[in-house]
């Protein structure tokens, strides 16, 4: 289970990484706001990758800790940390030389959701959770 866990998380942060720098490019291509010297494309696919392992490490932890709610506490845990995350991008001092430092939160806030995007995206490839519906419900 945690190999499968962790090849997960290398694999969508690898992906998100992508997606952050194909959309850091589209995003500076269209608006003209480059902020490439803040946001290095390598920095962005390191962060992503390492952000997948630690997802990885924490879905396979929920798992043991807490059995069978361990991927619903997960989830949720995932999902507050996302949105957690967003919030330094707000507060973060820009240098007083750059254009348009208004659209800076435009183009790092998206990235922050790529992770969890791509993570939950690739999931049912990787780690199958099958319970048969064949079930009663009473």
């Amino acid at each position: 289970m945690f190999k499968q866990s962790l090849l997960l998380g290398a694999i969508s942060g690898i992906l998100a990484g992508i997606a952050s720098v194909i959309y850091q490019k589209v995003y500076s291509g269209t608006l003209g706001a480059d902020f490439a010297a803040l946001a290095k494309p390598l920095n962005i696919v390191i962060t992503c990758f390492v952000s997948g392992l630690i997802i990885a490490t924490g879905y396979w932890l929920s798992n043991k800790w807490f059995k069978t709610k361990g991927e619903i506490i997960f989830n949720l845990v995932f999902a507050i940390l996302s949105f957690a995350s967003i919030l330094p991008a707000f507060a973060f001092k820009l240098p007083l030389d750059i254009e348009m430092p208004e659209l800076f939160p435009g183009l790092v806030v998206p990235m922050h959701f790529f992770p969890a995007l791509a993570w939950f995206t690739l999931k049912p490839l990787f780690i199958k959770t099958y319970e048969p519906y064949n079930k009663v419900f009473a």
